[in-house]
């Protein structure tokens, strides 16, 4: 009996150790953000007198892919790696629609840039909706974009303009922190060309659609 007990005693104090010992070569995990552009980016150009309508981002939708916590590397021509240890702070859908808001509002100072679901009552002059086909990074690093986004007139859903671009940004290293970086700076390039078509439909008050 005392050795049956001993005998458990022992198996217990082994599996507490083999325990202990698994939690300590576990990594922690690292969590990342996007940057949004600074003040030094906004477009010259309108004013409070003539300022540019309402703006609502309607909706985003990414590669399923990429919108995942874990950070995603492509290291091949068909095979991505999923970084366990490296993760978003958000969902990647949910912090793309809150930089591309971010950036067209300083951008755009003189707009008021607000996400969907808006609240009731609040009708955009303008909507934009984003189908992204890419955005990842390469173990090569380059970071690539390709997305069809779409300018509607808020209050006439048939006037639609519809876009493609398509952009690759270099990867400064080959950390997952410049691979957050390369994600801020090719979304940047996205809304520079998403804010001068729109501040180029200001003259016209979009009705040109």
């Amino acid at each position: 009996m005392i050795r049956k007990i001993l005998r458990l005693l022992i198996l217990g104090s082994l599996l507490m150790i083999s325990c202990f010992g698994c939690r300590s070569i576990t990594p922690s995990v690292s969590y990342y953000t996007m940057s949004p552009l600074t003040t030094e980016s906004r477009i010259i150009g309108g004013g409070e007198d003539n300022p540019v309508p309402m703006i609502g981002i309607r909706s985003i939708v990414l590669p399923g892919t990429v919108d995942r916590i874990q950070m995603v590397r492509r290291t091949g021509s068909h095979q991505v790696k999923m970084e366990s240890f490296h993760r978003w702070a958000d969902y990647p859908d949910r912090m793309v629609q809150q930089l591309l808001r971010k950036n067209l509002q300083t951008l755009l100072p003189h707009t008021r840039v607000i996400n969907a679901p808006w609240e009731v009552g609040l009708k955009p002059d303008i909507t934009l909706s984003f189908q992204f086909l890419e955005l990842i990074g390469s173990t090569d690093k380059t970071m690539m974009l390709s997305v069809v986004w779409t300018l509607a007139d808020g209050t006439e859903v048939s006037r639609i303009l519809s876009h493609r671009t398509d952009l690759t940004e270099p990867i400064n290293g080959s950390g997952l922190d410049d691979l957050a970086e390369a994600h801020s700076l090719i979304l940047g390039k996205l809304c520079r060309e998403v804010a001068t078509t729109i501040r180029s439909l200001e003259g016209s008050q979009i009705e040109a659609f």
